[in-house]
Formats: structure tokens, sequence, C-alpha cells
């Protein structure tokens, strides 16, 4: 058996930090040049995003300037002619339409589209009802009812429009535009005077997707998957291997004492 002071000769090295860190270093290397193959135009994505106004773009700007048209009258109607929860609803409604309207007139500048002046005759015949409509009871339940219908037909165009334009400004629009119309169905609700049977029924697709439909992915992507499970596995396996060893370097380099608790002569 070897003494201490024989193996003093020996010079055992143990692997370093950077040494022990290299198979990792290798494989977070291929993860990060397989993703940017299966990703390649991510880096460009933002700078894609067309600014230009769409006619469906244009289409938002419209329906929000003719409905704040044809309800801020409605509003003041309400605040003349309603019941007192009718009067608080028809005020919110009023107040939040003549907010919408400047941003719409904004936007419109910005983007060089025009907006209408007048709301459609379709509003023009809701506003006459209101009118005509007794004070009190009567008129409350027009009220409710006729925003509440105009409101949920708007919401669900301009979630439509909303998840399709390509233009950042719009987009920011239509997020404020549909807040403001689903809080105005709420408080609309809120008056316990809508008449639910009465609403169209949803318009929602029932098809579904056939069976064993495809992903989409094409010949190349299917490669590039079928390389990552093959590097990452073969660079675990690189990886066990080398931590075996160092842990086998480890356990030889030790020092006999170590091993044997001391010397006995």
């Amino acid at each position: 058996m070897r003494s201490a002071s024989e193996l003093a000769g020996f010079d055992f090295e143990t692997p370093s930090v950077l040494e022990r860190s290299r198979p990792l270093v290798r494989i977070l290397f291929v993860v990060a040049l397989v993703l940017a193959l299966l990703a390649p135009g991510s880096a460009s994505l933002a700078q894609t995003e067309s600014t230009a106004i769409s006619d469906t773009d244009a289409v938002l700007l419209t329906k929000v300037r003719q409905a704040g048209l044809w309800e801020m009258p409605s509003g003041m109607m309400a605040m003349q002619k309603g019941s007192p929860i009718v009067q608080q609803v028809g005020f919110a409604i009023m107040m939040d339409h003549g907010r919408l309207d400047v941003a719409t007139r904004a936007l419109s500048q910005k983007l060089n589209s025009p907006v209408p002046d007048q709301p459609s005759e379709e509003q023009r015949g809701w506003l006459a009802e209101q009118m005509a409509a007794a004070p009190g009871p009567e008129f409350d339940r027009v009220f409710a009812n006729r925003l509440r219908a105009a409101h949920g037909s708007v919401f669900a165009v301009l979630a439509q429009l909303r998840a399709g334009t390509r233009n950042a400004d719009v987009r920011a629009f239509a997020t404020v535009g549909n807040q403001a119309v689903m809080r105005h169905m709420t408080i609309l609700e809120s008056t316990g005077m809508v008449d639910y049977t009465a609403l169209p029924a949803p318009a929602v697709s029932t098809t579904s997707a056939p069976v064993g439909e495809p992903l989409g992915l094409d010949t190349s992507q299917i490669a590039v998957v079928a390389a990552l499970f093959l590097l990452l596995g073969g660079g675990l396996f690189y990886a066990l291997r080398q931590i075996k060893s160092n842990r086998g370097r480890a356990r030889t380099s030790r020092p006999a004492t170590a091993r044997t608790g001391g010397s006995h002569g």
C-alpha cells in the first residue's frame, strides 16, 4: 500500500467548474438552435405588423360612431322620461359614448378614414320609438330592451374586428370600445327590465374538427423535431456519462488516509 508521502507525488486534478458545465452548455445551445429553426420569422414579427387601415377597420370606426350618435340622444331622453334607475343608466351611457365619440373622431382623422355624421335609418327608427313611448314604465321597457339588443349585436361585431385587425391603433380602440359595450349591457340588465327571450340566439358554430385532423407540420418541421429529440437524448446521455466519469475520478483521487481511515504503520 502506498503511503501518504508517496501519494503526494501524484498530481490529482479535479475537473473545474467550466469543464463540468460544458455538457449543459452544449445541450442549451442545441435547444436554442432548434427552437430558432422552428420559428424562423419570430424575430421580425413585430416589424411586419401593418399600420394601414383595412375595410373592416373602417367598419369598426363606423359602428362605434353611429352607436354614439343614437345612444347619446337615448341617454338624454332617459334622463327626462325614465324612472330613477333608468335615468342613472341613461346618464352613464351618454357620458361613455361622449368620450368614445371623441376618441373615434380622433382616430378617424389619424387614419384618414371618414365616419358618418348621422345614425343609420334603423337607429333613427329606434329613437322615434323611444320618443313615442309614454314616460315611466313604457319608456323604461323600450329603452332597456332596445339598447340591450343593440349592444349585444355590436359587441359581437367589435369582438370579431378586434380579433382580426392588423392595426395596433384600431386594436387598442376596439378593446376600449368592447369594454364600454360590456359595461353598458351589464347596467342595462341591472334595471331588471330586459326581456332575454326577445334577444337573438347566439350564432356559434357547433361543427367540430374531423377526427384525426393533422397538425399541419410539413416534412422539414417533422425532421427538425426528430433531430431535436435525437440531439437532446444524445446530449443527456453524454452529460450523465460525464457526471459518472467525474465522480469516478474524484473517488480515485481521494487520499488513501481518507479511504482507509488513517495509516496503521
